[in-house]
Parts: structure tokens; C-alpha cells; sequence
């Protein structure tokens, strides 16, 4: 305002006034002084004005000042190991008690459903209950959609919690449906497999599954619980469980520890890769306190880079390890064609050679290390038939590429993890270790499928997906809607949301 010349005088009303003194007799001093008058008190007023604004600033830089002092607010949430029948209890010590939704799938669902239900309803909750079709291949915006319009017919409110009971595939969809709908609604993971439980339902990412790959569609929104129920690992396929431990590795690969000398410092640590060699039998037998241990200690992991890096500007992208090329293996064999778990450890162990090769790692026993453990867990190191042009086609869809280069997630060693940025086609020497590296693990016979077949088939060589549906998705989930409809469960009515057949239409799956 100053700079502008706001509160400045336009003449000397002193010097005019001095003048006007010595001539009142003029016969234009009326009109002069009255002139006179005015412009100061124009003048009076403009430099008030200037003042109020640079103390109306001086305040708003203070109250500024205040509030970039002030610690900020965070998001953290509590990671229970509760058995299910506390679940009711649990959330009613973060939420006041009333409506919730609760929100599981055709598999989790009939196990567990009524357990959860009724452990809310001993709290006091009056649950809803909505039941998906599980599956990576029903990870679709379509499923999104339609949980979204269930929950808007249930005529949720901001303040209605809806829970997530079920794997990966389940957690990410209502997350991603409590993220949007009504602009953000409170949610609760009750992850039901391994892989949920040491990594999916940890640090706030949702989102489904596009023709254009894994993932795509989402956003980042916290949980205000996380409830571990070990129990429900019990019921886990031998090959599902497998699938979890593939991120187990990826999380002791991960490992970092307070420096000794200075606890603020992390510093690398291969005391969890030293645990899993010593204990795989343990593990893979799901003895209790190797599973509780194994859990806790990925949940510590993925929480100590995730409340560092919320919406993955930094260091949370180390934990994509194995992931830019697992993901690129999903997308070349079909979402669904290989379990999330099983991609992950072979990608893990591809781009650990990839490391090696590039000598970003001096450690050339890595890889092999690595891939010792991951046979040792039962898992997949490779696969055959890759069509490695399709293989480097799918990486350009990745989260992190940035126009023509990905970051790369490469180990230098063992709790000693960085991002690299490289050209897609550099990925070609980690992609030919997954043929390298295919006959190293033999799939169980309920597996064969899996690995065989229409999985090691590239793109051009499956089936066509069936057409899309004709009705429109955004009616999809309502009670008129031929994909969805009301079930009764021991009594109680509940509404099952149905896939359209075929999914995405132009995914092909294994």
C-alpha cells in the first residue's frame, strides 16, 4: 500500500494553510479552506487504512508464525492383536457407537462374517453387512462403484464407520470406497490373510485394479484401526498363505535398526532375514508365536517408513521392492492368473540381480540368498514363456514413471535399499532372470494352474474378456440392479454385491 502511495499526501496542507493564514481575507479562502480540509481529511483517512492493513499483516505473519510452531496433527492409528471377538470393544474405544458397515467377501464372509457381527453387536454397533466377490480380478473401478452406490443406499453419514473384513483385494476396495464417498468416511481393516496383515492393510493405500494396469485408481486414506485377528490364518489355502510371505521377505529385505551410538540414525539390519532362515519351518508349518513374531515385526517395518513418508514422496517408495517388476508380471499374466504374493518374491529376486548387475550391489550372493529363502517358504522364483517385450511394455505403466524413466526400488544390501531411475528397457536383464530362475521352485499340485497354462501365456496369445455389461455401473450396486440383491444370513438380511461378468472388459485373465 505504501509503495503504491496510499496514505501519502498530495501537497503540503501545512504550507497551504500557512499561505491561506496570511490572505483570509481573499475572497476565495472559503472555498480553499474547505478544500484544504477535505483533502486532509482524505489523507487522515488513507494512512489509517495503511496502518490497519500492515497491522492486520503484522497479525496474520504471527498467527502464521504460531501455527508452523504448532506440531501438526497426525494419523496415526493403533494395530491391535485381538482375537475377532474383541473387535466390537476395540472400535468402540475410537468410535462412538452406533451405525457401521461392515464390508467382507464371498470367502471371508461365510467364515467369519457372523463372528464379527456379533461381536459388534454385543457393543452396542448396529452393523450393516455388504459382501463382495473376492478375487484380484474383481478388483475393478465396476466393484468400486458398486460398493460405493450400497454404502450411499444405506444412507451412510460422515461419521459411519465401515470395516473392512478380508485379504488384500477386499481392503483396498472399501478403502478406497471410504475414501471417496461422501468425501471420506472413517474405516477399519480387519485384514484376514497374511498378506493383508503384514502389509496390505498398513499404511493407508486403496485403490482397484484398470485396463492400464495395477493399482491405478486410488488414494491415500489412513485407517483409524487396524485389527489383527491371527486366528483367521488358520483357515488360509496353503497357497494363499504362501502368497503373504512373499511380502515377509520383502520386508527383510527391508529392515533398518537404531543406530547404537545414535538413536535417531537408522542403520541396516539383516537380524529379520537371519530370523526367517532360521525359522521357515516354523513359519510355514504357522506355529503361533513365529506367525505373531513374523507380523509384528513387518507391521513395525512398514510402519516406521510409512509415518516418515505418508503419501510416498519419498522414502515409502522403497517399500514398492519387487513390485515394479511383480506388477508387470500380474499385467502380462492377468490380474488373478498369479497371486500378488507370488509376483512380489519373484520380482524381489529379480531386481536384487538387477542390482548386481548394474553394481549398485557388491554382494553377488544376494540374489541367490534371497531366492534360498523364498524356495524355503514355498514360493516361486521364476516363470517360463515370458514375453519379455511385453514384460517391458507393462512397466511403462507404473506408478513412478516419470515420462521415459521408472524408479526402480534396488537393493545395495540387505536393509540398504534405494530407488534408481532407469530406462524401462533396463529392466530387460531382471525379467530374464525370472526364466533363469523358473524351474527352481515346483509348484504344489492345487497350484498347477497357476503356473501353467494361460499364466505363462503373453497377452496375445489368451482369450478375449467377455463384453462388458450393458447396464451402467453407477446403478450397479442398487437393490433393482440384477447385480445385486438381498441374501439372508441365520436370519439376518444382508446384500451380496456382484461382479459384472467379466470385469474390466479388455483385461484378459489367467
Amino acid at each position: 500500500l505504501l509503495a503504491a502511495g496510499f496514505g501519502q499526501p498530495r501537497y503540503n496542507t501545512a504550507a497551504t494553510r500557512s499561505g491561506v493564514a496570511k490572505d483570509q481575507s481573499s475572497s476565495g479562502y472559503a472555498e480553499e479552506h474547505r478544500a484544504a480540509e477535505a483533502e486532509a481529511k482524505q489523507n487522515e483517512a488513507e494512512a489509517k487504512q495503511a496502518g490497519d492493513c500492515r497491522l492486520a499483516y503484522q497479525r496474520e505473519q504471527g498467527a502464521l508464525a504460531k501455527l508452523a510452531d504448532r506440531p501438526r496433527a497426525t494419523r496415526s492409528y493403533p494395530i491391535v492383536f485381538e482375537p475377532l471377538s474383541a473387535l466390537g470393544d476395540q472400535l468402540a474405544k475410537l468410535r462412538k457407537v452406533g451405525r457401521c458397515v461392515v464390508v467382507s467377501n464371498d470367502i471371508v464372509g461365510p467364515l467369519y462374517a457372523e463372528k464379527v457381527l456379533a461381536s459388534l453387536e454385543r457393543a452396542g454397533w448396529k452393523p450393516e453387512y455388504v459382501e463382495l466377490r473376492d478375487g484380484e480380478e474383481n478388483k475393478t473401478a465396476e466393484t468400486y462403484l458398486g460398493l460405493v452406490n450400497k454404502l450411499l443406499d444405506l444412507q451412510v453419514d460422515r461419521k459411519t464407520p465401515v470395516i473392512a473384513v478380508g485379504g488384500g483385494v477386499t481392503t483396498d476396495i472399501v478403502g478406497f470406497a471410504a475414501a471417496t464417498t461422501l468425501r471420506g468416511l472413517p474405516f477399519a481393516n480387519v485384514p484376514t490373510t497374511l498378506l493383508a496383515q503384514v502389509d496390505a492393510s498398513v499404511g493407508g493405500k486403496t485403490g482397484v485394479n484398470t485396463t492400464h494396469g495395477k493399482n491405478l485408481l486410488g488414494a491415500f486414506w489412513q485407517p483409524f484401526l487396524v485389527h489383527v485377528a491371527v486366528e483367521t490364518l488358520a483357515s488360509l489355502s496353503d497357497a494363499e498363505f504362501r502368497c503373504g510371505l512373499g511380502e515377509v521377505i520383502k520386508h527383510a529385505v527391508l529392515e533398518e535398526t537404531p543406530d547404537p551410538s545414535d538413536a535417531a540414525k537408522l542403520v541396516p539390519s539383516t537380524e529379520f532375514m537371519e530370523w526367517l532362515e532360521a525359522n521357515s519351518g516354523p513359519l510355514t508349518k504357522r506355529e503361533p508365536q513365529a506367525l505373531s513374531h513374523t507380523i509384528r515385526r513387518c507391521c513395525e517395518i512398514k510402519a516406521g517408513v510409512v509415518s516418515a513418508d505418508e503419501t510416498e514422496s519419498g522414502k515409502r517408495a522403497l517399500l514398492n521392492l519387487g513390485h515394479t517388476v511383480g506388477h508387470a508380471i500380474e499385467a502380462v499374466v492377468g490380474f488373478g492368473g498369479l497371486r500378488h504374493g507370488e509376483a512380489v518374491a519373484m520380482g524381489t529376486i529379480a531386481e536384487t540381480q538387477l542390482a548386481v548387475i548394474r553394481g549398485a550391489c557388491s554382494d553377488s550372493g544376494l540374489p541367490d540368498r534371497i531366492a534360498n529363502l523364498t524356495r524355503a517358504l514355498g514360493l516361486p522364483t521364476g516363470l517360463a514363456d515370458l514375453d519379455l517385450d511385453a514384460l517391458e511394455t507393462a512397466s511403462y505403466a507404473d506408478k513412478k514413471r516419470e515420462d521415459a524413466v521408472i524408479s526402480v526400488t534396488l537393493p545395495f544390501a540387505i536393509g540398504d535399499v534405494r530407488l534408481v531411475k532407469i530406462a524401462p528397457s533396463d529392466l530387460r536383464p531382471a525379467f530374464e532372470r525370472l526364466s533363469l530362475n523358473a524351474v527352481a521352485c515346483s509348484p504344489s499340485k492345487s497350484d498347477q494352474a497357476t503356473f501353467q497354462g494361460a499364466a505363462q501365456k503373453p497377452l496375445s496369445q489368451q482369450p478375449p474378456a467377455p463384453a462388458p455389461p450393458s447396464s451402467s455401473s453407477n446403478s450397479f450396486a442398487s437393490n433393482s440392479n440384477p447385480n445385486s440383491g438381498n441374501f439372508v444370513v441365520d436370519g439376518r438380511t444382508t446384500t451380496r454385491v456382484r461382479q459384472p461378468p467379466g470385469g474390466a472388459s479388455s483385461i484378459t485373465f489367467g
